[in-house]
């Protein structure tokens, strides 16, 4: 249905194409008051900062929202007016799509130069955070996995949830929120991209600018910038490495530099300012065990080990057509999950 809409604005002059997007936007996506935000932030108080990017500025806040008063959100406040395509780029693909593993947009605020974005908030923030917090229990490697699942069947939805897919474009630990139930929402969809129709013959897109965060960019990307849903399967291999091994004590990528050898590093993507390591590579010349968190050391079933490194490579192929789909990864994953558990259920001897 929103295709059809935004099908019928274009069709119209400028004026009133504008006009047609912005009411379609409003039925599709509720939209808040400039007044109402900043009452919302204590008029964006510097104490109500979460986080802080190059891009946008996310405060944490309350609204009326379904009938609740202090409704917790997070608010997304773009610093530049020349990003106002990422931001109806994320209230379009918000409006299109409804999966409990993508974060959810409850609103915006389109006020002149002002462009907020407003979603639930996410009470435990990234996978990211809650690997490298020294302040909370470590997660345990049973948790680690359901959070990967609930993290592929989101990237599986993008990919085939709707009519075209969806590339996320910038798949890492910092964009999987976690919810009070630590439940994986996939966030930020400014950058991603709509590839062809699904019953057409999968095309890789042209970018005309990098995208993406250093280290999780599959090599093809880097290297002639264009992108399939196979880019975004190399960056979830990474951030299956990062879960297995990273601790509040040091991160995957900091162990990698530490014990790789130069060769595996290529000079022309380090000349992008994009480093690219043979990672595949990486993984063949080590131990699983000197990478792994130390907290999970003897505490994976060694079976359930075993898949999860297997698919872990395979998403990390140099080759993309060698790269699984993430339904596939989904899979592997449930398999790993379930045979830890078979582990955890027989007692020791």
């Amino acid at each position: 249905m929103f295709g059809k809409y935004l099908s019928f604005c274009h069709s119209e002059d400028a004026s009133s194409s504008k006009k047609c997007y912005l009411t379609v936007i409003e039925e599709l996506c509720p939209q808040f008051s400039l007044a109402d935000l900043r009452k919302s932030t204590n008029n964006f108080d510097e104490n109500q900062v979460t986080r802080r990017s190059v891009f946008n500025t996310v405060y944490k806040g309350c609204l009326k929202h379904n009938g609740v008063t202090d409704y917790a959100v997070t608010l997304k406040r773009l610093k530049s007016k020349s990003d106002q395509w990422k931001f109806r780029k994320e209230i379009e693909f918000h409006c299109q799509l409804s999966h409990p593993n993508l974060d959810s947009l409850i609103g915006f605020c389109d006020h002149k130069e002002e462009k907020i974005l407003v979603y639930e908030h996410m009470s435990n923030g990234s996978l990211y955070d809650c690997l490298r917090s020294k302040d909370i229990e470590p997660l345990s490697w049973k948790k680690r996995l359901e959070i990967c699942i609930g993290a592929a069947r989101g990237l599986h939805y993008l990919h085939t949830g709707a009519k075209r897919p969806i590339f996320h474009c910038d798949i890492k630990p910092q964009n999987i929120l976690l919810d009070s139930n630590m439940v994986p929402k996939l966030s930020h969809l400014g950058f991603s991209l709509q590839g062809p129709l699904l019953r057409s013959k999968a095309k890789p897109i042209k970018v005309d600018m990098m995208i993406g965060t250093p280290g999780f960019m599959a090599p093809e990307y880097v290297l002639t910038k264009t992108f399939t849903d196979k880019c975004d399967v190399y960056s979830f291999g990474i951030v299956l490495m990062v879960v297995l091994s990273t601790s509040h004590k040091q991160s995957f990528f900091e162990k990698m530099y530490m014990m790789a050898d130069s060769d595996l590093f290529l000079e022309e993507t380090l000349s992008l300012m994009t480093p690219y390591v043979d990672i595949p590579s990486f993984l063949e010349r080590i131990s699983v065990d000197e990478i792994i968190d130390p907290v999970l050391l003897g505490k994976i079933a060694p079976e359930c080990l075993g898949v999860f490194i297997d698919i872990t490579k395979r998403c990390l192929s140099k080759d993309a057509n060698e790269r699984p789909d993430m339904g596939e990864v989904q899979v592997e994953l449930e398999q790993a999950l379930a045979l830890q558990e078979d582990e955890d259920a027989c007692p020791e001897p």
